[in-house]
């Protein structure tokens, strides 16, 4: 009955973002599918600019509604949905806006039954995923964050075309021309890979807050300056999670289950919903931090010898670090494992921690 009645009380405002324009429906909050058709549903596109946000505002002032119970939600699309959910908070933060996993979106949609594709449409159905799944607001990263994010994401691209790069070198070629060539691009990758490494370092520098977290990770054996850029730039302030385990869920670290009746029991896998360069980052520390003599390689080989696969093992260490990661920055502590004095501690995180 309370969530009967949280959902009844706001009207929802489905937009369909693309690169120029978006569209917007309004769906109030006594509407339900299939009572009211999707033809039904009012609907109008914009620009995607601050002028179509002005112009949306004013198309939805004319529903005889109150305006402090329209809320807004749109499928995930980059930075074409993220940047348009910051313009209607700047605009009118009341409006609240949600940005939705495209995998839940496109299973609601697909659950209506629906057999056409357009966007009108969909910004018809997104609104009716707004009045029974109620999302929860956007939160908009801090400036810093959002340019460390960029240039993260950056450097991950470059990472990978050096790495193409690389692969084609080893295949077989005769012409000294395009030998030449290829070493000259991997000098040139390498370079701006460099130059994207200082200027992250150089934005942590400038902002007290950004450095002091990121001496915090650093202080965690396995954890070092890209891991610590990488958690920082795609999750934002790891405090905003109230419990570790809607962090894990939030990366697809949690567990996903298959069992059904008595004949299928299916072995638990990561549910890998989350953002995947999260992973492939504590991929790499985890498997730095189950080398060292640390309390990470202990639970490792404890897991082991209990039979479970390296596999398994090296995903529980990917959590516990993690959720290390959000412990200590909301006590403001350095990591210090039982055994290890602060003095060791330094020295051991010395090189890691200096990244200016």
């Amino acid at each position: 009955m309370k969530d009967a009645a949280r959902r009844d009380l706001f009207h929802w405002v489905g937009m369909d973002v693309a690169k120029a324009t978006f569209d917007a429906a309004m769906v109030l909050s006594h509407q339900h599918y299939p009572d009211t058709p999707l033809r039904d549903i009012p609907g109008a596109t914009f620009a995607r600019s601050r002028e179509g946000v002005a112009k949306f505002l004013t198309w939805l002032d004319a529903f005889d509604v109150n305006p402090d119970e329209v809320r807004v939600v749109m499928e995930a699309t980059g930075r074409y949905s993220s940047e348009l959910a910051v313009w209607l908070l700047e605009i009118r933060p009341a409006l609240c806006p949600a940005i939705a996993p495209p995998a839940y979106t496109a299973a609601f949609i697909k659950s209506l039954g629906v057999r056409n594709k357009t966007d009108r449409l969909e910004a018809r159905a997104l609104g009716f995923y707004g009045v029974e799944r109620t999302p929860i607001p956007y939160e908009p990263m801090s400036a810093e964050r959002a340019e460390l994010r960029e240039l993260n994401r950056y450097r991950d691209q470059l990472v990978r075309q050096r790495t193409a790069m690389k692969n084609r070198r080893h295949e077989t070629c005769t012409s000294a021309f395009i030998q030449k060539n290829q070493t000259k691009r991997l000098r040139l990758l390498t370079g701006d890979i460099t130059r994207v490494e200082q200027a992250m370092k150089e934005l942590i520098e400038a902002h007290p807050e950004l450095k002091r977290d990121m001496e915090l990770l650093c202080t965690i054996y396995g954890i070092a300056f890209l891991t610590a850029a990488t958690v920082l730039a795609e999750l934002g302030d790891l405090r905003r999670f109230t419990y570790a385990r809607q962090l894990t869920a939030f990366t697809g670290m949690s567990p996903s289950h298959r069992q059904s009746g008595t004949s299928i029991h299916g072995r638990s896998r990561l549910s890998k919903q989350g953002n995947p360069r999260i992973r492939q980052a504590l991929y790499l520390s985890a498997m730095i931090a189950i080398k060292g003599d640390t309390p990470f390689r202990r639970i490792y080989r404890k897991l082991i010898a209990q039979g479970k696969p390296r596999m398994v093992a090296l995903v529980a260490i990917m959590r516990k670090q993690l959720i290390l990661m959000r412990a200590i920055l909301i006590s403001g502590k350095p990591y210090q494992p039982l055994g290890i004095t602060p003095s060791t501690r330094g020295k051991q995180h010395k090189k890691r921690i200096n990244f200016a």
